[in-house]
């Protein structure tokens, strides 16, 4: 116990030296930044009024600058531990506080007297060099941080309360990111016959099988599992092992097992029978000095991107998060202007000689407009060459069939080659839909899968697209639903720009200069 808990001082004290060190670094960068920015501005571009004293106009300014970047780093939580969050979001994050302490920075020359006032160039030239320099940097710190993880270094004990499929899955990731310098140690659940007789008990579903083919009742712990603190853990014995972890129990002595073998972390992992004993577990660790990380158990069938969200100290997990905001949403549809006006401009002449094929071989207009549902629900009209018979639809709406007798003769050429959906480049130009996404359904269609197709609805939290991820794997037309739908589902969650990429050129090359029914 006493050797735990000096192991946790001495991580304390680590921790503090890395954070001291980490903002001497980077008031050092800032210096090195604002330096770097006057060698450029006075350098490289005409000074009118000539170039000003560095020493008196510059470096004056240059200790409130960086106590003025350091306050704002440490407002918007610059500095605290990052081992769980990705690079993006990181270099989202330092790039926002960048801006906003250049902001300050213009704010406080404003405020000097006139003699004491630096040029806009300056603050411009600053603006972008000090946001390059001070991101590289950073990035390259927790590069290096990751890496010396990677390697053994830096890292942390951690323990994960319950050993179900939440649990295994924490297990699986956290080993899979070593980056994130967490090794667990043992995992805590009450035994198996327990886990049942509780799970029986609140009326929950019945509970998996806890001991796994090939799993020994009494396992020893691996080396560096456990016990390597030399804590008292001869009263709870494993019961059985996870991945090569012991499982130790009951619940209700959380708190002991915590005691005798310490860790740095510790997350819990309940599944969703046993999420009525999670007020239970929290009080009981609420004397723990360890980090303390909740882990709720969702099927990946119920969320889109999940994202964790803070209001007024109210953590809300937003279970429906849609890909397309902000920058995101910003680059799709710069994409789908972009692309989309090149497009329709090659694509201009064969559409003029497909509208008139279609006017002189059946009676009726070019183009059909169908009601049709996108992103968030909301209907539009969608814009398609006409390939079937004017009375086609005159008893209501049917799903098209592969050699559907309502076809025209053109109707058939251009549904094998997909040359009838040349006219949504007008609905994407529109907004109404973008080059890639799930194909939009009819409104009738909707409301009878949404009824008959678990998780349908999801495929609309992005919008609309001439192409998807299920059309490039070969679900187009009268093929299976639910494959599409899983395919749909697929491309949201995986979303980027890239991807949005490879399926408009896969589309290209593998679908429209292909033969295929639909």
């Amino acid at each position: 116990m006493a050797n735990g808990l000096f192991g946790r001082h001495m991580l304390k004290q680590h921790s503090q030296l890395m954070l001291t060190l980490m903002v001497l670094a980077d008031a050092a960068a800032i210096a090195c930044a604002w330096l770097l920015s006057y060698w450029i501005r006075f350098t490289f571009l005409p000074a009118e009024k000539g170039v000003p004293d560095l020493v008196q106009s510059f470096l004056p300014l240059l200790p409130l600058v960086v106590v003025a970047h350091l306050v704002i780093f440490a407002r918007v939580r610059l500095y605290r531990p990052r081992r769980s969050s990705g690079l993006f979001a990181e270099t989202r994050d330092i790039l926002k506080a960048f801006a906003t302490a250049v902001v300050c920075v213009v704010l406080i020359d404003y405020a000097m007297p006139a003699s004491s006032k630096i040029s806009r160039q300056f603050l411009l030239t600053y603006a972008v060099v000090g946001a390059m320099l001070f991101g590289v940097f950073r990035l390259l710190v927790r590069g290096g941080l990751r890496t010396f993880r990677r390697h053994g270094w830096n890292r942390r004990r951690a323990a994960i309360v319950g050993s179900g499929r939440a649990a295994q899955r924490l297990l699986r990731v956290l080993r899979r990111n070593a980056w994130t310098g967490f090794d667990v140690a043992y995992l805590v659940d009450d035994p198996p016959r327990r886990r049942r007789e509780s799970s029986s008990a609140s009326g929950g579903a019945a509970s998996h099988s806890a001991t796994t083919a090939g799993r020994p009742e009494s396992p020893a712990p691996p080396d560096g599992a456990a016990g390597s603190e030399g804590g008292d853990q001869a009263s709870h014995p494993p019961f059985e092992t996870v991945s090569g972890l012991p499982v130790r129990g009951p619940l209700s002595d959380l708190r002991a097992i915590v005691e005798s073998d310490p860790v740095d972390a510790i997350f819990v992992a309940l599944p969703r029978r046993s999420v009525h004993r999670t007020s239970e577990v929290l009080e009981s660790l609420s004397t723990c000095m360890a980090d303390l990380r909740l882990v709720p158990e969702v099927s990946g069938a119920y969320h889109m991107r999940p994202d964790v969200s803070e209001l007024d100290g109210v953590p809300i997990l937003s279970l429906r998060q849609s890909p397309l905001w902000g920058w995101n949403a910003v680059a799709k549809r710069g994409f789908d202007l972009v692309v989309g006006s090149i497009c329709l401009m090659l694509a201009a002449i064969p559409m003029l000689v497909i509208a008139a094929l279609i006017r002189l071989s059946s009676p009726g207009p070019a183009l059909y407009r169908q009601r049709r549902m996108g992103m968030d629900g909301v209907e539009f009209e969608m814009l398609k060459f006409r390939t079937m018979r004017q009375d086609a639809e005159a008893g209501g709406a049917v799903w098209s069939r592969k050699a559907d007798n309502r076809r025209t003769a053109i109707g058939s050429f251009l549904r094998r080659t997909s040359l009838d959906e040349l006219p949504n480049l007008f609905n994407v130009l529109r907004g109404e839909m973008s080059l890639v996404g799930p194909r939009p359904e009819r409104p009738e269609f909707v409301r009878q899968f949404r009824g008959d197709i678990e998780h349908y609805m999801l495929r609309h939290k992005i919008k609309a697209g001439m192409t998807g991820f299920a059309q490039v794997r070969g679900l187009r037309g009268d093929t299976s639903l639910r494959k599409r739908i899983r395919h749909d589902l697929h491309y949201i969650r995986n979303w980027s720009l890239w991807l949005d990429v490879r399926i408009f050129f896969r589309t290209l090359f593998g679908v429209w200069f292909s033969r295929h029914e639909s």
